[in-house]
């Protein structure tokens, strides 16, 4: 893909996001360990439950000190209503290996992030991003879902997030000095356009340049 084609779908999409990108307590931050606690929470559920939370937990664990000396059953407690009591343990040792490898003090590099429980390539991308503005992608299912449409890119792994290519077309997209913004661009644009179920084809602003969206047409006729 011509790299004029990738800066052209970073123009479009951010342009879209200006107008259209969502909200979230944890997008107003610029405290890396606010932004892991928000990455763990929203594992395999939606930004909408962990919004009901989030705030009410970083004013009791505003530290990585608060949540290492946390009482499992409170924090189980806060949590439960969410179904998302199990993650009380992994929070918690979460917490512990921050102050006891790192001093409290969220690192910077992948390699260290990944040292912390519950932080995988993602969540480390996502702090790289967000925090310290790293020209790195947050590849997930969403994520995957759209270069799949509209770039046509396919992986040979049953799963494409431990694709390394995947990973490599993934930072190629994004565009330097806009890390953040384009990550949650592609987030937001798969959560409320480019679904899973019932993509809004004819709503897209990348319908014309869209692989799927071409392929689609062809079936039609």
């Amino acid at each position: 893909m011509p790299a004029e084609s990738k800066a052209f779908f970073a123009k479009l999409l951010l342009k879209w996001w200006e107008k259209n990108g969502r909200k979230f307590p944890w997008r107003n931050t610029k405290d890396p360990y606010a932004v892991l606690i928000a990455e763990i929470l929203l594992r395999k559920t939606t930004a909408k439950q962990v919004e009901r939370v989030y705030n009410s937990f970083i004013s009791r664990y505003y530290s990585p000190d608060l949540l290492a000396g946390a009482e499992e059953a409170e924090l189980k407690k806060m949590l439960k209503p969410l179904g998302l009591g199990g993650r009380s343990k992994l929070l918690i040792e979460f917490g512990k290996v921050l102050v006891e490898k790192f001093s409290g003090t969220v690192p910077d590099k992948a390699e260290d992030l990944m040292k912390l429980p519950g932080v995988g390539l993602y969540s480390a991308n996502a702090v790289l991003s967000f925090i310290y503005g790293q020209k790195v992608s947050t590849l997930d299912s969403n994520f995957i879902r759209v270069i799949k449409r509209v770039f046509g890119f396919t992986s040979s792994k049953a799963r494409a997030r431990n694709d390394k290519r995947a990973w490599e077309f993934a930072n190629s997209l994004v565009p330097k000095g806009r890390s953040r913004e384009f990550n949650w661009a592609v987030l937001d644009f798969a959560s409320l356009v480019c679904k899973s179920r019932s993509p809004l084809c004819s709503q897209c602003i990348l319908k014309n340049y869209c692989v799927f969206f071409a392929d689609s047409r062809k079936i039609e006729k």
